[in-house]
């Protein structure tokens, strides 16, 4: 039901607010009102309403999923109509049922593959009138008429073959995801979450690496909904934590100045009575409730405290390294007095990458190895055709660097991670091509801002998996980096620790959870 769904959606009409073409289009290309007022005028004309590098990324877009969501449910159940016969109850209960599936790219089942199901240009599905193949509406969107040349798109849009792309970061993409949870400032977790966010984007390539036109691509929205349900997880785990103030990054309908906050207009979208949403209206895990969604490891009808116990599980199961495991045993300490709870230890080492996101044109990213092996990728997320990116927009991302070198069975002590940092850390510098189907080469030299430095942290991972692991305060070593291109050298100030970044209509009546996950 779900792919009958969207698979009407992308055939309506173009110029029809209700369109698959005109929700996509909020996010960037071809830069057009939405439902907006008379005389509205927009701010940015060159940008979408997407909030990037922006205090907004979690909040924003997540009005966004709820608007498009609702717009398959009233496909899904216009077509459940027009089932006859003795299983018309069936498939009028399953649009019922039709909601966003969602892409985990931490998870150790996929382990950052694309879904098999996103793969597949065509699908057999059942229709009203039977069996039928159709064009698969989860693989590529097809443009109901040609777009301009300068879009930069064809026929229909194009997800680029990223599984090798995505499958080498996965260890640390995972440590990474485990880390946003640990912290207790909702803007650095928005930050982390939009880090990880996109290195995705560029690396499936195709048009996922624009962000003007990344919202076309069907994969983009399982992304986004995973994107959503980390937010609600977050949201859960650390229940009355809310963004705060922070310099406003422009959009469409927004102008620079700011700072932006829970009271910033989420446009374009407006509740039944014309308000704006803004980011008080989904500032709590529950909010998804309100909105008619929910998740396996968020669900609904739990008391606030049992929820963020349940959820906090959950994380720990799905991102937690395990110390009991017999492989990673030696790399934790802990508390030999055998007390149930008592946590178990371990350094965590990370690459911290500063560079402006308007020093390359377009897409690009920073892939940090340990000798041959990479341990992790920094990305900005652009387009070199309609560039959406402000001087100040500034990457900011910490890379576990642990996985790789428990994998190479390199000690967590300095004495041991030192040396072997200070001799085989590396990092290269590389933009997509204009057809996002490729990297190119960048001399780190060219990147003036870029600085790459390296600290640990201890972190602390309770046996009592109620409870989330805890951190403590950063230590930056030189050694790794001195002397190298781009890197922190003596001398120069400690890197981490410094935050240097920056639907209309109404809901569905009932609850129904997200919870195919891809």
């Amino acid at each position: 039901m779900f792919l009958l769904a969207l698979s009407a959606l992308q055939n309506v009409t173009e110029n029809n607010d209700n369109s698959y073409f005109r929700v996509a289009g909020i996010h960037g290309y071809p830069f057009a009102p939405w439902q907006e007022d008379p005389g509205f005028v927009p701010a940015n004309p060159n940008r979408g309403y997407c909030t990037h590098s922006s205090a907004l990324f979690t909040t924003w877009h997540r009005p966004y999923l709820v608007l498009l969501e609702q717009m398959l449910c009233d496909q899904a159940r216009s077509i459940a109509q027009q089932f006859q016969g003795y299983d018309a109850g069936r498939w009028q209960a399953a649009a019922e049922e039709v909601r966003l599936p969602y892409w985990d790219w931490s998870s150790t089942t996929t382990q950052s593959r694309i879904p098999a199901a996103l793969k597949q240009p065509s699908i057999s599905v059942n229709t009203p009138s039977g069996q039928a193949t159709i064009a698969n509406p989860m693989y590529s969107y097809k443009f109901l008429s040609p777009q301009p040349a300068a879009s930069g798109f064809g026929p229909q849009t194009v997800q680029g073959a990223g599984d090798d792309e995505l499958f080498s970061s996965f260890e640390s993409r995972r440590q990474a995801t485990l880390n946003m949870f640990t912290g207790t400032d909702y803007n650095q977790f928005n930050i982390e979450l939009e880090n990880i966010h996109n290195t995705i984007h560029v690396q499936i390539g195709g048009d996922m690496v624009f962000v003007p036109r990344s919202g076309y691509v069907p994969i983009f929205f399982l992304h986004h909904a995973n994107v959503d349900r980390l937010t609600a997880m977050y949201q859960a785990t650390h229940p009355g934590l809310t963004l705060t103030p922070r310099r406003r990054s422009p959009t469409f309908a927004l102008g620079g100045a700011g700072p932006d906050d829970l009271n910033t207009p989420l446009y374009p979208f407006r509740h039944p009575d014309r308000r704006l949403w803004t980011s008080n209206d989904v500032s709590t895990a529950e909010s998804i409730f309100t909105y008619g969604y929910s998740y396996p490891d968020v669900p609904q009808g739990l008391p606030r405290q049992e929820l963020q116990s349940f959820t906090t599980e959950r994380v720990n199961e799905l991102y937690a390294p395990q110390p009991a495991s017999p492989a990673l045993a030696r790399f934790f300490t802990g508390d030999e007095s055998g007390v149930p709870g008592s946590p178990t230890t371990r350094l965590e080492w990370s690459a911290n990458v500063q560079v402006r996101g308007n020093e390359v044109v377009g897409s690009f990213r920073i892939q940090v190895f340990i000798d041959a092996f990479l341990a992790g990728v920094a990305s900005n997320f652009a387009d070199a055709r309609m560039p959406m990116s402000t001087p100040n927009d500034q990457i900011n991302a910490s890379l576990p660097l642990t996985p790789t070198l428990v994998r190479q069975n390199v000690g967590l002590s300095p004495d041991e991670t030192v040396p072997v940092l200070e001799e085989k850390l590396k990092w290269v510098v590389e933009r997509r091509t204009d057809d996002g189907t490729a990297f190119i080469p960048i001399s780190t030299a060219d990147l003036s801002s870029l600085v790459v430095s390296v600290f640990s942290n201890e972190a602390d991972y309770p046996t009592d998996t109620s409870q989330l692991p805890t951190k403590g305060e950063p230590v930056t070593y030189y050694e790794p980096t001195a002397g190298k291109v781009g890197g922190l050298q003596p001398g120069q100030g400690p890197t981490v620790g410094v935050q240097t970044g920056n639907g209309n209509g109404t809901s569905p009546a009932s609850t129904r959870m997200r919870k195919v996950r891809l």
